[in-house]
């Protein structure tokens, strides 16, 4: 399963699919036949089409990317001790 991008729109997260040609969504409404397990309720997918829509996935031409609101949103990142990081690394690499 690929999706490219995640982003917060509204309050949920909400795939993109970007794609370079049209091609069919079929990772797209994978993943809306299954929102108990995906948690999506919603998908915008990019391509060389026209504006559309099938139930929840919205497809929109790549050039309409630059449209999208996107909330600002603070990401917090915990330290990290690299030394063990570095050391779990070690360990597992030199495991047979």
């Amino acid at each position: 399963m690929e999706l490219d991008f995640l982003v917060r729109m509204a309050g949920e997260c909400v795939p993109l699919e970007v794609k370079a040609k049209s091609a069919k969504a079929k990772n797209a409404k994978t993943v809306l036949e299954h929102p108990e397990k995906y948690h999506v309720r919603r998908i915008i997918k990019f391509g060389d089409y026209n504006v559309g829509r099938e139930g929840n996935l919205l497809m929109l031409p790549n050039y309409m990317q630059f449209l999208l609101d996107l909330e600002s949103e603070e990401v917090r990142l915990e330290a990290i001790d690299t030394a063990e990081l570095a050391r779990q690394a070690n360990d597992f690499l030199t495991k047979r």
